[in-house]
């Protein structure tokens, strides 16, 4: 009887408890928003935990934040994921110590996205320039000779022969040398003309310089022109020498390159050799032919 008795007894004091830790929740954590990037802000909520003096929260085992004086069995409470924080999954863990009892939910950090810029391309098409060719074209005018015949005056025999002889004139060609009209290409300097006598006028044209770049013309050394090209780095200037020298002249334009040149100088001099030589031989042949006639 006694042991019946204490039978009925111990399970008497087992029925009142067993509803209450059925009806205990189990803990939870619930993470909202549950993906997110490095460094965002997001809400870790907890339910179920008994009464704990302190609750800690830890994000893949290290202390991320936490709450104190007594939380209670739920609640809620505002974090950050770490700046450094990889993407992928992670585990955050509520836990209350004192009462053994951890909670775990998982956070997926979402790698930001990298954007490249990328910079337009420019294809820039150079302009075509076409150059009409041009025939250089040289007119020079025939040279019209004038020969005046000696008069002869014939006396009788015994009179002394009196000769009267009159020089030959000819028209001298002053036509100037042929000038030449091609356009320069770049990085040519071109003369108007290739041979002028000295004051003759002459013209230096250039292309391929530094577009507005002053442009100094020198020939040995001596400084002969100057001018300044134009946008598209072309000029047209005058050429002076200072001296007379006869053979071929290099002109260098330097204006931001360097652009080379040659004329020829011819100096020529004027003597009465030849008029004197004409008067002497036209003498010998009336006197030859006086003889022959009063022979």
């Amino acid at each position: 009887m006694r042991l019946i008795a204490g039978l009925t007894a111990a399970l008497a004091a087992l029925l009142p408890t067993t509803p209450l830790a059925a009806a205990q929740q189990a803990p939870t954590v619930v993470l909202k928003p549950d993906s997110g990037k490095a460094g965002s802000g997001f809400t870790i909520a907890w339910a179920g935990f008994p009464a704990c003096r302190i609750i800690t929260f830890t994000w893949a085992g290290a202390a991320l934040t936490s709450t104190s004086a007594a939380p209670p069995a739920s609640g809620q409470v505002n974090t950050t994921v770490p700046a450094d924080a990889k993407p992928g999954v992670h585990v955050v863990a509520g836990n209350c110590t004192s009462q053994k009892v951890t909670a775990r939910a998982n956070f997926t950090v979402i790698s930001t996205p990298t954007t490249t810029r990328v910079p337009p391309t420019t294809t820039r098409v150079p302009p075509v320039t076409t150059r009409p060719e041009v025939t250089p074209t040289t007119t020079r005018p025939s040279t019209p000779v004038t020969v005046t015949k000696p008069s002869t005056t014939t006396t009788e025999p015994g009179t002394p022969v009196t000769t009267t002889t009159t020089p030959t004139s000819s028209t001298v060609d002053t036509t100037p040398p042929p000038t030449s009209t091609v356009p320069p290409s770049d990085g040519d300097l071109v003369l108007d003309r290739p041979t002028i006598n000295p004051g003759d006028p002459l013209s230096a044209a250039g292309r391929g310089c530094t577009p507005n770049s002053p442009v100094t013309l020198t020939s040995k050394g001596v400084r002969v022109g100057t001018a300044v090209a134009d946008a598209d780095g072309a000029f047209v200037t005058p050429v002076e020498f200072t001296r007379a020298e006869p053979g071929r002249h290099t002109i260098t334009a330097s204006c931001g390159v360097v652009l080379t040149g040659a004329v020829d100088q011819v100096v020529t001099s004027s003597t009465g050799g030849q008029n004197g030589t004409l008067v002497v031989l036209v003498f010998f042949v009336l006197a030859g032919a006086a003889v022959i006639r009063f022979s």
